[in-house]
């Protein structure tokens, strides 16, 4: 990606002979200011991330400029910049605001290169949550979840399934979900269903994953010997999961 450095400055007022140390540069030092102080209030929020990234953007923008400054005064200014921008003022300006961007950097970088990691964490406190409410053992919907979804609260399956725990739309309305991209509504809605299929086949996780995945219609009439292998698999990603929550 090339940045054009001569943009960096947007409000940097040209120098004009005569003018040297006059007012006219005062708005590029507050909007310099107002950028810093508007970044430094930005809340390490995961939705957030995006605002964050435009503001790095800027921020990298003035620190390409803060460089090309700086080595400008070294040779006593007499590079083409030297024309271009308000020299006492953005040279004063800039270094003493170095160790803001810096910090600025320090604090953003780490919540915009984690997004995944903050998101998973949320998840894992609403499975242990909703564990609680209905319950079943966290274990058990985290290797549900992970099978159904990869935690993608998003995830969309070819025959319509949404959210973690991929509930289709009819199951959803009868369990009560009106958002199934809602993490928490699909996480309380499946685990509902799937305590309900415990229940129903008394305590018995084969068939209650099966029906999960397969339906409890097939499950009745077929029993567990006509699996499809699709749900073979299912039931075997279920219980890998299961396993490595016990070693």
């Amino acid at each position: 990606m090339s940045i054009d450095p001569l943009k960096a400055f947007g409000t940097v007022i040209p120098i004009s002979k005569g003018h040297g140390n006059n007012k006219a540069a005062e708005p590029s030092a507050r909007s310099f200011d107002d950028l810093l102080k508007t970044a430094e209030s930005l809340p390490p929020r995961r939705d957030e991330a995006v605002a964050q990234a435009k503001t790095i953007a800027h921020l990298a923008q003035l620190k390409m400029m803060q460089g090309l400054l700086l080595a400008d005064d070294e040779t006593e200014g007499e590079s083409s910049l030297s024309g271009l921008f308000d020299w006492k003022s953005s040279a004063a300006l800039l270094p003493k605001s170095g160790q803001k961007i810096d910090n600025l950097y320090a604090r953003m970088q780490p919540t915009l290169q984690e997004p995944a990691a903050s998101g998973r964490n949320e998840i894992e406190r609403l499975i242990d949550r909703v564990a609680g409410q209905v319950s079943l053992a966290p274990e058990l919907i985290r290797s549900v979840v992970a099978a159904e979804s990869d935690f993608q609260p998003d995830a969309v399956s070819p025959v319509g399934a949404q959210g973690l725990m991929q509930l289709m739309p009819e199951t959803a309305k009868e369990l009560g979900v009106q958002d199934s991209f809602d993490p928490h509504q699909n996480l309380l809605g499946g685990s509902k269903y799937l305590k309900q299929l415990l229940d129903k086949y008394d305590g018995d996780l084969d068939r209650a994953l099966a029906a999960y995945n397969w339906g409890q219609g097939n499950v009745d009439r077929h029993g567990l010997e006509q699996m499809p292998q699709e749900t073979r698999e299912y039931l075997a990603r279920v219980k890998r999961g299961l396993e490595g929550t016990r070693s």
